[in-house]
């Protein structure tokens, strides 16, 4: 298996821009890095014995109970649950021979047969992190969902479209008061573009880039 090392922000030279925006920026935009990132499709309400056996293969993590909610694990490992048959799972990437690729290869065994389905598409999509005192504010100039405290809490994820792009997000800090910082995926040949959808929003409130 060969390993690209291309980041698709690269073009953006976020690592020398990054030095001429300000530290005490309202709004900080950043890249993130590889995630190991795999689809998992299975009806949880109609085979239940799935779900475990899922479970089982992913080591103990369990699948949210709740659509449009997560489960966070240590390690930054989290799964989310994305529409009715349809979750993610989102970890580290350590490459071919990680642990997250062999949990790829033990949820397809476990599956094998039955009406569900594993895929990996880390290599289809490209991170970007959203954060600082008006990150929401940002959001609502390329979305129209509702992201407000009382709507959206720590442990909701979703999937939508931010300027015209489709969209994977959710906060990391399960644990948190509020969502502080969102990490937000979409596929890589849209990930420039939304970045500079972003960074353009975000110029009037002052805005940090940070790069890997």
């Amino acid at each position: 298996m060969v390993e690209l090392n291309y980041r698709p922000l690269s073009p953006l030279a976020l690592s020398a821009r990054a030095g001429k925006t300000p530290n005490t920026a309202n709004v900080l935009l950043w890249e993130l890095p590889k995630r190991r990132m795999l689809t998992l499709r299975l009806d949880p309400v109609a085979a239940p014995e799935l779900v475990a056996r899922a479970e089982e293969a992913m080591g103990g993590m369990k699948l949210p109970t709740k659509p449009n909610t997560m489960t966070a694990y240590t390690s930054d490992s989290y799964v989310l649950w994305m529409s009715p048959d349809e979750f993610m799972i989102d970890m580290p990437y350590e490459g071919p021979n990680g642990s997250d690729a062999a949990m790829m290869q033990a949820l397809t065994s476990a599956l094998a047969g039955e009406f569900a389905l594993v895929a990996d598409v880390s290599d289809q999509m490209a991170g970007i992190g959203l954060g600082g005192d008006l990150w929401r504010e940002v959001w609502s100039k390329v979305c129209a969902l509702d992201i407000h405290d009382s709507v959206f809490k720590p442990g909701d994820c979703a999937q939508t479209v931010a300027a015209k792009a489709n969209i994977v997000f959710y906060g990391p800090d399960a644990s948190a008061d509020r969502v502080d910082h969102v990490r937000l995926y979409t596929r890589r040949s849209f990930s420039q573009y939304l970045f500079m959808r972003l960074e353009d929003a975000a110029l009037e409130y002052g805005v940090s880039l940070k790069a890997l």
